[in-house]
This record gives structure tokens, C-alpha cells and sequence, in this order.
């Protein structure tokens, strides 16, 4: 009696387990709707506020600690049905392609940032790269074992090989444009201390000038050079 009482707690652990998969993976696919949603419309604050980006940056490194915490805390388990493994493969699809989509808004705040911003805002821009470069692999370990679940359960090789495909294409262009945005902060970095040495290479060869024309017959007072304001370039 307690052997059989001991496997149907088993057994419902078991299907509890596997369901959670797929209702996680719902409510994950809809909190990846409202980050996109979120970006979309203050996507104009976010490319020219350092702040506003830390904001959203916050907001996906929370959306991944929540996948990374699930695939630490959730054991291994099958699928209690086929259409439960279905389902989970359908989802599973969603929110594969759904980091595509976070990983291109970064990209695309990394590629339309003024060229003036400061130093931070760059910082910000890599570390929301990073929380996406950890997402993709998140999402990654999550496909192989509801891949691995689906597979034991016996569903529809097919099914399975285009899920894998999918999800494969979706890791491999999340992580390029993740790479992408972080190689453009470097690259603006880079270019923005050239652009300040070039300014004060300029500002000290018009001050040499300035020195040699002191020796004409009416010498005037220099007047104080006012910093120049930069401007930042509009959004495309």
C-alpha cells in the first residue's frame, strides 16, 4: 500500500512538473510580449537616456534571472501526453523567436545611439548584450530538455526536428545581433576618444597660431572659447 501510495505521489509530481513547463513557458512568452511592448513605445527615451535604458536594461535581466531561476529550481520529467508535449513545443517556438525580437531592439538602440553619448549609456548597451547572450543560452538549455521530454514521450520525429531547427536558427541570430550591438559600443567608444584628441590636437595647433600672430602691430585680447555644444543625431 505505501509502495503504491509513494508512486502516485510520484507520478503526480511528475505530471505537475511537466505542466509547469508549459505554463511557464506561456507566462514567459507573454512577459517577452511586455518588454517588446515596453521598448516599442518609449523606444525614443530609451536611445537618448542613459537612465531610461538602465530601466529597461533592469527590466531584461529581470525577465532572464526568472529563466535561469526556473531551469535551476525545475527537475527532470516527462510529458504525462503527446499533446501536452505538443503544446510545450508550440510555446517553446514563441518564445524562441520572441529573444530574436529583444535582441534586436538592443541592436537597434546600439546602431541609432547619438553619436555623442556619454561613455555610460555605452556601458548600459553592453551589459543589456550580456543579459541577452545568457537569455539565448537560457532558452537554449530549456529547448534541449523539452526537446529530450518530447522525444522520450514519443512524439512525432518531425515535430521535434523542426522545433530543433527553429529554435537553432533563432540561438544563432539572437547571439549575432547581441555580439553585434556590443562590437558597435566598442567601436563608438573608440571613436569618440579619437574625436577628443583630434579636438584638443586641433585646439593646440590654433593656439600655437594664435601665439605667432601676438607679434603683429595691434595685438588683441583673446576672448574666452566657450565649449561647443554637441548635438545629437536624430532617430531614423
Amino acid at each position: 500500500m505505501k509502495k503504491l501510495l509513494s508512486l502516485s505521489i510520484l507520478a503526480s509530481t511528475l505530471l505537475f512538473g511537466a505542466q509547469e513547463y508549459t505554463q511557464f513557458l506561456n507566462s514567459a512568452v507573454k512577459d517577452a510580449y511586455d518588454i517588446h511592448n515596453y521598448s516599442r513605445n518609449n523606444l525614443e527615451k530609451i536611445s537618448q537616456s542613459d537612465s531610461e535604458l538602465a530601466l529597461y536594461s533592469k527590466r531584461l535581466e529581470a525577465y532572464e534571472k526568472k529563466i535561469a531561476t526556473f531551469l535551476e529550481n525545475q527537475p527532470k520529467e516527462s510529458f504525462a501526453s503527446k499533446e501536452d508535449a505538443q503544446k510545450a513545443l508550440d510555446e517553446l517556438e514563441n518564445l524562441s523567436s520572441k529573444s530574436v525580437v529583444l535582441a534586436k531592439t538592443v541592436a537597434y538602440l546600439a546602431s541609432h545611439q547619438a553619436d555623442n553619448t556619454n561613455e555610460s549609456y555605452n556601458n548600459t548597451i553592453q551589459t543589456t548584450s550580456k543579459t541577452i547572450l545568457r537569455l539565448s543560452d537560457d532558452i537554449g538549455v530549456m529547448a534541449d530538455r523539452i526537446l529530450l521530454m518530447a522525444k522520450e514521450i514519443g512524439l512525432m520525429a518531425d515535430k521535434i526536428v523542426k522545433t530543433q531547427e527553429i529554435q537553432s536558427k533563432n540561438l544563432n541570430a539572437t547571439q549575432k545581433l547581441a555580439q553585434y550591438a556590443m562590437t558597435l559600443t566598442n567601436g563608438q567608444t573608440t571613436q569618440t576618444q579619437q574625436h577628443i584628441q583630434n579636438n584638443m590636437h586641433s585646439g593646440m595647433s590654433n593656439m600655437n597660431l594664435n601665439n605667432m600672430n601676438m607679434g603683429t602691430t595691434q595685438m588683441q585680447m583673446p576672448q574666452a572659447t566657450q565649449p561647443s555644444q554637441q548635438v545629437a543625431i536624430p532617430m531614423h
